[in-house]
């Protein structure tokens, strides 16, 4: 099953599981079940048949002494007979699952008391069951308790009652809750003691009641169930913690007694124990992507071992002012380089943004980080971030690949990589990393998405069980009914009718009155069904018209769409009448709602006003506002203000987006909330772990992390900062917190808390977003069902009827006229055609066809067979369909002669305006005209053409590369640059002129591809125009936008056209979703505008650099008095990132969402006071909240935008387009996948010793031991170190010798028994090459290793052949299958990928023309910046939604006085380092949108490939050729045939899962394989029932005849397929000619019974051939 087929599927999987949760039967129909033996004969030997009790007896029993002893006669048979009454317990009555519905309601008085047995296989294992709440199956012992109680004891049947008592369960999540409140904090008061006492008391009661209810010996005792294992760790915990001080023991009995919570939340059992099998299906790709990750990380170590201690140090220095430590004068080294005040630091950021802890690297190459004048670059001794961060070794090396692979904090790691190494070292991270990371990601998630997946099918299944169990138990009552005598059925039929009228009857009856009884019902008429007299009625009548027409409702979303555009005009700072006029529009609003809840109520009663959800909310908001405006002068209150908010979620009661919305955020908190509660039971379990493991260690050794010696914001010396953190490394940054505890506390403990931390975190949030994307919780939420018009669908009808009738026309039938879109779904219409004609630009560029891709037929090539003759079978087609069907042949003709014939150059209007258009083609001129254009077309047709143009494409994007910072200081290059620009011009501009003479002007302007190369041509035409006539800073500006001139390569390459018309598909569904979004981030700016407007000022030194402290300056007043006192450094300055105004928030939310650089803002938040007060140091802590509730918002939004494209994508799907990648290359990856799994097939030498040293060779586990040698060099490889000893670089070198030799060795040996034939596989190839680089590397090793790579790197290149050998490895199949369907998916990530580069291509150069000159701070300095193309490049590799791409950002958003426009620009003739802060914001925002969707499409692009459902074994192409290779072995003339005889050694001949050793005998029989004339079996009966045998039935199996008689069809002789008989049948006919034998000779010889026996061999020799 494919990803949309189960996308598909959720509606219906959704109805399985709804249908089976309503399966219950009627009490007459379960006593008939119970009751009647004709019922249970019906049922025969079903799995309920099997569990219910014998006809008569009860289903419910109480346990007695009687039943004891029952049960222990039960289980000492059985431990005589050593057998069981059924092999294994019913799944149905497993513990902890409830009742069957075919059992019934058991009564009150049965509850949580002991019960017999109901399950066979537990009826002698010496066990009763009790039923709890909700008819929960729980089970017991039925041996003593602890030796003492009996089953019937009464103090254990006391401890049974109070075990599974709701009240017992509510009070011990009471106490653990309680408990976890003083886990949190950091001071108790001195009576926590005596709590922690009574905590000890009640969990020690919890311990005794549960064994004394199970026991402590047996299978359902206290400590056979693991979850009681925390009781027991609780316990021993404490009583330890009294004599032995130790830390870590508290820890252990906090986790314990917080994991106590989940056995006692209902249903969190089976939860927590899906999210551990889905853990345990991680276990493969978990092993895979670490095998991987480590190949990175020597590929890291190998490259930039050593490379990141180089630093900039003061050099040179005076020699005779330097003393030793022992104060005698002299020079140490290395104590100089240990010292950091001989090293560069470069000066720390302002707003907020993180400064450096470290000294600025540097390297000595030429292209790497330089050091300002003063400094030299020297190799140091420590590595940056407190040495972490480095390849020296293959410890941080493996957790720096880590940190790419979990985009944390990566950049960083790139830029020092690059400043110490070089810019050209990009390609490592661009060729190897990125690529790397990226695939095992999408690997991860395909595996959770499978894992998701398989859960999914396994709920399915069950309820499909219970469905089918249902449905047998009704067709068992209907062939009852039938076997009854006809008077009896009739009369028994009538009286069943009669009683279930009368029970019907009653039943509505007691609903009714138990919905309400009679006093209430005469209140309820009184109070809120006002129908007092006739005139009351009719106001009634006539307000409910009133407020129930469209046009009512329409000027209420007016009304709410107006009051949120006042909301959203809040702004700092304001004027008295600004705020004046707010407020009197807040209560004009306030008086519209109030007076709507009035007319409803009037109109519909308060009883039918208030049945209406929707009615309860509005009336809420109303409720609120009056409070809110009767409290406003009451201070502390003012939180009532944000509540005005709720007015924009009222939208949503005729927005269906945005209700599909909040229905998806609703649905998902009730129906995932057992995995919702797990993931915040391990944030608040982590939380008050790291606050028990490290709070000591952070405040003891602080100094070692901060320079000032204070606690930094990220520790976790109490609860809410540990809370925050653990958010933050859910967020994906952890890297830098492990840092500092690793510095504070002990290295293994921290690195073992954040990895388990990191793991489990990130598996529970990409489990909980996956699952709400793929389960069936939510597949109800889709725009498509809703089918009825929504009253403001009906208002624009009644408006547009009226409008048209006052016009005096009739009204055109527009597209919203009857509430459907052009996809039939129901809604506002917000991104309909208002046109009924479609336009054609919109029809290419979304690329709709209405043509089927088979991708079946694509999947066809297997086997060399049948790759060698698909050439002559398609022109052998070809030309049968020709002599066959010649009208078709001249119409196709036809069709080419029209294609080669220009269209009309213009449309029938313009030839109507100007006659003299339209020339006749049979007079002279229109003739030459025609010709013209025919030729013109024929160019622009030709291959040749297109090939230039794009030529000339690449040429005009290479030449931008050029116009850099320093071009204007190359004069040469500056003319040939600027005259290549005029050629290109000029050739573009050729291009469309013969555009348009071929293709005319109205096929060219309705092309939109044709648009995009019109608008690029008219910017260069522009462009030179300008540089001649126009001002400077205009033909700037406009020379920049030819930086669109490389966007017209996609319309020249098909896939890049394929990988548009799929976004352009799915833009219209996005558009819409998208509004949602921004109304949900309107909620948050504007109240981050209520709370943060005019917070975020604060005085600063501008010399210094540092913010005075809120003792030195208070407020802004007392600032400024500062300043006017001349103290110029001094300056009341607000942050780039505020909330002073609604737009001004929405930068701050795209940074908080799509930004590294969040912590900006929540620094701000956290130090906020008043408006215009100067920040205090965290003072205002939990307004980081306000962050946490908005990163749940983007959880969900997110995810809803997801869902929007993958619904548009599998409507797609559905219809046959192609998504990502052209049908040309669905046919050459399945083409390339087919040679790449083809065994080399070498000839057999003459020579016997060849012979011998090519099976050695050749045979598996040769390739097996050379994999193990490489893996052992990997081995060897990690061992190296930066620092190591000259004795450990002697035994390295002898360990890669050994190595060389051994691969020395494998080349000898393939060489002498393959010859030439070594060098036709491409694999050998490889091993040549790396033999040989490694054997020059014995003699270059020094200079290989400055110019390239190190040689003993380069057997790692070897690693490949990994995948010959991984499917010896147990449970590798579905890591193989992930990676074929990476594979797969090449070419869509190839697509997609260069998409992405062709934009950052642009953009780079966008960049490049507009900021050169902007001012070098925060995140631009001399490698990162916009000066030169290759600069810019990186700064938008760099920039990723994981990354810090704001501090890109700020130096552009500059102004006065923070930049200087005057500056001069060091051989520059232009002035100033300030930039366009609107162009930036533009520039950037774009950028991160559109690589944001391109990156989901890029990983949905490998998920379709890679996730695959139900995984159905099947025949790989590796098997499929093994077959082929084997079958020629036993039929070298390919006659398709062999033998029957044959057949049993050439099933065991076969490999992997084909194989069916000896003895086979009896399976081959059974087979039941058809026998051809002369005994011979045929190849594809033999694969299609070996198939079916091994795999099971399959959908492939008349696709794999097919292509199997294809195969030898056109290259043997036919055959007489007609089969004479069968494998089966000829055994049976064997047999009964033995008994017709051994009858015949008893008749002859009586008493030869030796003859007989004779007689009987004879015949099992002959086989049957007697008859």
């Amino acid at each position: 099953m494919s990803f949309f087929e189960f996308w598909k599927k959720t509606k219906e999987r959704r109805e399985v599981l709804q249908e089976s949760r309503e399966r219950e039967l009627s009490p007459s129909d379960l006593k008939r079940l119970l009751g009647d033996s004709s019922v249970r004969e019906s049922l025969g030997n079903s799995s309920v048949a099997s569990l219910l009790p014998p006809v008569g007896l009860e289903v419910f029993r109480r346990f007695t002494a009687a039943s004891q002893e029952e049960s222990g006669r039960h289980y000492e048979a059985a431990e005589e007979t050593k057998k069981r009454q059924s092999d294994q317990p019913a799944n149905q009555l497993r513990d902890g699952k409830p009742l069957p519905f075919f059992y019934g309601k058991p009564p009150p008085e049965l509850l949580n008391i002991p019960l017999e047995e109901l399950d066979p296989y537990y009826q002698s294992q010496q066990t009763f069951l009790v039923l709890g709440r909700g008819n929960t199956i729980h089970r017991f012992n039925s041996g003593s308790s602890c030796f003492l109680f009996s089953p019937l004891h009464p103090l254990r049947t006391w401890a049974i009652r109070v075990l599974l008592h709701s009240l017992f369960r509510f009070f011990m999540i009471i106490t653990i809750l309680t408990n976890c409140v003083f886990m949190t904090m950091k001071d108790p008061p001195a009576w926590s003691f005596n709590m922690e006492l009574l905590f000890f008391i009640i969990y020690s009661l919890e311990v005794i009641i549960k064994t004394m209810s199970r026991g402590c010996c047996g299978k359902f005792s206290f400590l056979r169930d693991p979850w009681n294992w925390l009781d027991v760790l609780v316990i021993s915990t404490v009583c330890v913690s009294e004599f032995v001080d130790w830390n870590m023991l508290l820890a252990v009995s906090c986790v314990a007694r917080i994991l106590k919570l989940l056995p006692l939340i209902p249903g969190m059992k089976s939860t927590v124990t899906a999210v551990f099998q889905s853990a345990k299906r991680l276990a493969g790709v978990t092993v895979m992507t670490m095998f991987f990750l480590s190949i990175f990380a020597l590929i890291g170590q190998q490259i930039f071992m050593g490379n990141l201690k180089h630093r900039c140090f003061v050099w040179p220095i005076n020699l005779t002012d330097v003393y030793l430590s022992n104060g005698t004068s002299g020079f140490d080294y290395h104590e100089y380089l240990q010292n950091e005040t001989n090293q560069y630091f470069l000066p720390s950021s302002p707003n907020y943004l993180q400064g450096p802890r470290d000294s600025l690297v540097c390297g000595n190459s030429s292209d790497a980080g330089i050091c300002p004048e003063g400094f030299t670059c020297l190799k140091g001794h420590r590595n940056p971030n407190f040495g972490y961060a480095s390849f020296d070794w293959f410890g941080p090396s493996l957790a720096s690949v880590v940190r790419l692979m979990l985009h944390d904090f990566w950049e960083d790691l790139v830029m020092l990589t690059l400043r110490a190494s070089g810019k050209t070292y990009l390609a490592v991270y661009v060729l190897f990393f990125f690529p790397g990371c990226f695939g095992l990601l999408c690997l991860v998630i395909a595996a959770v998405a499978r894992a998701i997946g398989e859960q999914e099918k396994a709920a399915v299944a069950e309820a499909k069980l219970r469905n089918r169990e249902y449905s047998q138990i009704q067709e068992a009552f209907k062939s009852s009914n039938r076997d009854e005598a006809a008077c009896r059925a009739a009369l028994s039929g009538e009286e069943d009718q009669q009683k279930a009228s009368e029970s019907q009857h009653s039943r509505a009856e007691g609903s009714e009155d138990s919905s309400c009884p009679p006093c209430c019902q005469a209140v309820l008429d009184v109070c809120l069904k006002w129908n007092c007299c006739g005139c009351w009625r009719w106001l009634k009548q006539r307000l409910l018209s009133f407020v129930m027409n469209p046009l009512f409702d329409l000027g209420i979303v007016l009304c709410l769409i107006i009051n949120i555009l006042f909301l959203a005009m809040e702004h700092y700072p304001m004027t008295e009448s600004f705020e004046s006029m707010l407020a009197v529009s807040n209560l004009v609003f306030m008086f519209i709602y109030l007076v709507e809840l009035l007319l409803k109520v009037l109109a519909m009663d308060p009883y039918g006003y208030f049945k209406v959800s929707w009615n309860i909310f509005d009336s809420s908001i109303v409720v609120f506002s009056v409070l809110e405006m009767g409290l406003a002068d009451v201070s502390g209150l003012g939180i009532l203000r944000g509540l005005r908010l709720l007015r924009v979620f009222r939208l949503a009661r005729w927005w269906p987006s945005f209700n599909l919305f909040l229905k998806l955020v609703w649905t998902s908190l009730g129906a995932l909330r057992n995995l919702t509660l797990v993931l915040a039971i391990v944030v608040f379990l982590f939380s008050v772990l790291g606050t028990q493991l490290f709070q000591d260690d952070y405040r003891d050794c602080v100094c070692r992390i901060s320079r000032d010696c204070e606690l930094p914001r990220w520790h976790m010396n109490d609860f809410f900062h540990s809370f925050l953190l653990v958010i933050r490394i859910l967020g994906g940054e952890w890297i830098e917190g492990m840092w500092d505890c690793m510095e504070v506390s002990s290295k293994s403990m921290c690195v073992t808390f954040f990895i388990t931390l990191v793991i489990t975190g990130k598996l529970l949030v990409l489990g909980l977003f996956l699952t709400l994307l793929l389960s069936w919780v939510c597949s109800a939420l889709n725009l498509s069902e809703q089918t009825q018009k929504t009253n403001l669908e009906l208002s624009v009808i009644q408006i547009s009827r009226t409008f048209w009738g006052l016009l005096g026309r009739k009204k055109l039938d527009l597209p919203a006229a009857d509430g459907k879109d052009a996809d039939g779904t129901d809604g506002l219409a917000l991104d309909v055609v208002t046109s009924d004609q479609a336009s054609s630009a919109v029809q290419a560029l979304r690329g709709e066809t209405s043509q089927q891709l088979d991708i079946e037929s694509l999947s066809t090539p297997v086997a060399e067979i049948e790759e060698e003759l698909k050439a002559p079978e398609n022109e052998e087609i070809k030309g049968d369909d020709e002599q066959k069907h010649p009208e078709v042949h001249t119409v196709q003709h036809a069709e080419d002669h029209e294609k080669n014939t220009p269209e009309d150059c213009c449309c029938a209007g313009c030839y109507r305006c100007c006659p003299l258009l339209d020339l006749n083609k049979s007079q002279s001129l229109g003739r030459v005209w025609a010709n013209f254009r025919r030729t013109c077309l024929s160019i622009v047709q030709h291959q040749s053409f297109e090939a230039f143009i794009i030529l000339v494409i690449v040429l005009s994007s290479a030449a931008l590369v050029f116009e850099d910072i320093h071009l204007p200081q190359r004069p040469v290059l500056k003319v040939v640059v600027e005259t290549a620009d005029r050629v290109f011009t000029f050739v573009f501009l050729l291009e469309m002129l013969l555009k348009w003479s071929s293709m005319g002007l109205k096929k060219y302007f309705s092309d939109p591809w044709c648009w995009i190369d019109f608008l690029i041509l008219n910017v260069s035409l522009a462009c030179l125009t300008a540089d001649l006539l126009g001002p400077p800073e205009l033909g700037a500006f406009i020379c920049s936008l030819r930086a669109l001139m490389p966007l017209r390569i996609i319309s020249r390459v098909q896939g890049l056209r394929v990988v548009v018309q799929t976004v352009c598909r799915s833009l219209p569904s996005l558009v819409d979703v998208i509004l949602v979004v921004l109304t949900v981030w309107l909620v948050f700016s504007i109240l981050g505008v209520n709370l943060f407007a005019g917070t975020f000022f604060h005085c600063l030194n501008e010399t210094a650099e540092e913010d005075f402290t809120h003792e030195d300056l208070n407020n802004k007043s007392e600032c400024l008095a500062l300043i006017t006192a001349n103290f110029t450094e001094v300056r009341w300055k607000n942050l780039h990132l505020t909330f002073d105004n609604v737009v001004s928030g929405y930068q701050s939310l795209f940074v908080m969402a799509a930004s590294a650089n969040w912590y900006v803002i929540m620094y701000a938040m956290s130090d906020a006071r008043k408006i215009e007060d100067q920040p205090v140091y965290e003072i205002n802590m939990y307004a980081n909240l306000y962050r946490v509730f908005f990163t749940i918002a983007v959880f969900f939004t997110v995810n809803f935008i997801i869902r929007a494209i993958l619904s548009s994508l599998q409507r797609d799907w559905s219809e046959g387009k192609l998504l990502f990648m052209t049908r040309d290359q669905l046919i050459s990856i399945k083409a390339l996948k087919t040679r790449l799994t083809r065994t080399p097939q070498f000839p057999v030498p003459q020579n016997s010793c060849r012979v011998w040293l090519r099976k050695l060779v050749t045979s598996l586990w040769f390739e097996v031991f050379i994999v193990v040698v490489i893996c052992l060099y990997m081995v060897a490889l990690m061992v190296e170190d930066d620092q190591q000893s000259v004795q450990m670089d002697f035994i390295l070198y002898w360990v890669h010798f050994t190595f060389i030799i051994i691969f020395l060795i494998e080349f000898i040996l393939k060489i002498a028994a393959l010859g030439r034939h070594y060098f036709s596989s491409g694999w050998n190839v490889l091993d040549f090459l790396v033999l040989l680089m490694l054997i020059v590397g014995l003699f270059l090793s020094d200079l290989l290793e400055k110019y390239f790579v190190s040689p003993s790197f380069l057997p790692i290149l070897r690693l490949p052949r990994l995948f010959k050998v991984i499917h010896l490895v147990p449970r590798s199949k579905g890591n193989r299958k992930l990676l074929s369907g990476l594979f797969n998916s090449l070419p869509a990530i190839f697509n997609i990928g260069l998409l992405i580069s062709v934009l950052t291509f642009s953009f780079s150069v966008f960049g490049m023309f507009n900021f050169p000159h902007v001012r070098r701070e925060v995140a631009i300095n001399d490698i990162s910046n916009f000066e030169t193309f290759w600069s810019s490049l990186l700064v938008l590799i760099l920039s990723t939604p994981s990354s810090s791409w704001y501090g890109y950002l700020l130096p552009i958003q500059n102004r006065i006085p923070d930049c200087d426009p005057l500056a001069e620009n060091p051989g520059l003739t232009v002035q100033g380092d300030c930039g366009n802060p609107l162009v930036g914001v533009i520039f950037f925002h774009t950028f991160m949108v559109l690589f944001c969707l391109l990156l989901v499409y890029l990983y949905i692009a490998v998920i379709l490939e890679v996730f695959n459902l139900e995984d159905p074994e099947q025949l790989s192409e590796r098997d499929l050729t093994m077959f082929y290779n084997t079958w020629r072995k036993f039929d070298p003339d390919a006659t398709r045939c062999i033998p029957y005889s044959e057949l049993s050694d050439f099933c065991s001949a076969l490999k992997g899962p084909l194989k069916i050793p000896k003895p086979n005998s009896i399976r081959l029989i059974h087979m039941d394989l058809p026998l051809l004339p002369g005994d011979k079996i045929q190849c594809e009966d033999v694969l299609l029932a070996l198939t079916s045998q091994v795999f099971g039935d399959s959908a492939e199996v008349d696709s794999l005849k097919t292509r199997l008689d294809k195969k030898f069809t056109s290259s043997s002789p036919k055959v007489s397929c007609e089969p004479v008989s069968s494998t089966l049948q000829r055994k049976q006919e064997e047999v009964a000619a033995a008994k017709i034998q051994k009858a015949f000779r008893k008749r002859l010889q009586p008493q030869g019974e030796g003859l007989e026996g004779a007689g009987q061999s004879a015949v099992g020799a002959d086989g049957g051939s007697g008859v």
